[in-house]
């Protein structure tokens, strides 16, 4: 599902607040700053990403994110990033300021899939995509 040029999701479970997807990001593109209100377990199955810590993650590494953790990164290299990734809580975009200027949470995600599948004609493939539990 696109969610911005350059940067698609598969949505695999949604489950209460928590949600497991796989991200996909074009080379060049950077997700822009951000703030985890949640856990985040990050697992690279393709391509590398330049972390803002300076750190490089490559296909196999694994990253960890405690809630509070704030950061971007940026797919870099040839190939395009492909991320395993469960999360809870909200992902809050920051302006310089701090203040919050949009997130996405399991919610907002859940009926943001639902419409793109509807809208494509597919039938949703997500673990828990037509409740709030499974």
């Amino acid at each position: 599902m696109p969610l911005s040029p350059g940067l698609s999701v598969r949505p695999l479970r949604f489950a209460g607040q928590q949600r497991t997807l796989q991200l996909r990001v074009d080379p060049g593109v950077t997700i822009e700053k951000h703030r985890h209100t949640g856990f985040v377990h990050a697992y690279n199955v393709s391509g590398y990403r330049a972390l803002s810590n300076g750190c490089v993650a490559g296909p196999g590494d694994y990253v960890y994110e405690p809630p509070g953790n704030e950061d971007s990164w940026t797919c870099i290299g040839n190939e395009p990033c492909i991320v395993q990734i469960a999360m809870s809580g909200r992902v809050e975009y920051v302006a310089e300021d701090g203040g919050v200027i949009d997130y996405t949470d399991t919610p907002k995600l859940r009926t943001q899939y639902l419409t793109w599948c509807a809208d494509q004609g597919l039938e949703p493939a997500a673990l828990g995509s037509h409740s709030s539990g499974n």
